[in-house]
């Protein structure tokens, strides 16, 4: 199974202590490179949203944005009075205003009074539980996506090997007209400057040459190097390939080069040309494949 290594995914959080959103980003990266930013409440959160990303991801770059606001004004909402204390003080207040006639009671000092009035502040573990299980849901959503792209990609390979198959089986072709024609001209410049020339001695000489100039072997390594790609882009197994891709279709590259250098055919030359272009193509779609 391919997965891609660029995605994207936004969770949103709205509850009555507040509400932000997460961000998870997913870019290409040779190894697993992890980057969290957490507001300063939150960060003891870091350490275990690693830990929930190396379970599911191999490779890339993935970076992690919480943007999340606290409601304040909610937070001490669910405020207690104590009304027997708020009693004592009345009473008290009274009693004293019997010895001062034209004092007066003034309640909003009584509420500050320390005591009287206690707030239900809001559980930050509760809250850093809540933010995970949002965290988890956006991961999993960045998950698919990296799914759904790698499957859109595994599509790609697959017609583009199908193409590279289909030059390399042509090639093939004129690999034999080739060689005989490189044979025969050669035979020709040779019996033109030299008429005393023995003739087994210089076919035996343009056999070596011939055999030079050869690219079966390339053809039939460039035959295995595509197969050995098809066989693991179609393997159902979940798990990292994109580095064995990448060794492949460098090894693939390598043979497309050694044709153009070795062939003087121009329908080889051609032929060999836009297989190279294929390679490219296909060489820069794997770097997305984690």
């Amino acid at each position: 199974m391919i997965n891609s290594m660029t995605a994207f995914s936004r969770q949103e959080i709205s509850y009555v202590w507040g509400c932000g959103f997460w961000e998870v980003r997913s870019l290409n990266q040779r190894y697993l490179d992890i980057c969290i930013d957490l507001p300063k409440n939150f960060q003891c959160l870091s350490w275990t949203i690693r830990k929930i990303i190396k379970t599911h991801i191999a490779r890339g770059r993935i970076e992690c944005n919480l943007k999340f606001d606290i409601d304040y004004c909610n937070e001490y909402s669910n405020f207690i009075i104590n009304e027997n204390l708020v009693s004592f003080l009345i009473k008290s207040a009274e009693k004293i205003k019997l010895k001062i006639p034209d004092g007066t009671i003034d309640l909003t000092k009584i509420l500050f009074y320390p005591g009287v009035i206690s707030y239900e502040k809001y559980d930050m573990n509760h809250i850093s539980r809540e933010l995970l299980i949002h965290f988890k849901s956006a991961l999993n959503q960045l998950m698919k996506n990296r799914n759904e792209e790698g499957i859109c990609l595994k599509k790609q390979l697959v017609d583009r090997l199908y193409k590279i198959f289909e030059i390399i089986k042509k090639i093939k072709l004129y690999i034999p007209d080739f060689l005989n024609k490189k044979r025969i001209k050669l035979l020709e410049q040779v019996q033109n400057i030299c008429s005393m020339v023995d003739k087994t001695r210089l076919e035996q000489e343009l056999l070596v040459m011939t055999q030079k100039l050869d690219i079966s072997e390339e053809i039939d390594r460039l035959f295995i190097h595509i197969q050995s790609m098809d066989k693991c882009i179609s393997k159902d197994k979940v798990g990292p390939i994109g580095r064995k891709l990448d060794f492949v279709i460098q090894e693939i590259q390598r043979e497309a080069n050694t044709l153009i250098s070795k062939s003087a055919d121009m329908n080889i030359i051609r032929l060999s040309i836009s297989l190279k272009v294929l390679v490219e193509q296909i060489r820069e779609q794997v770097q997305n494949i984690e």
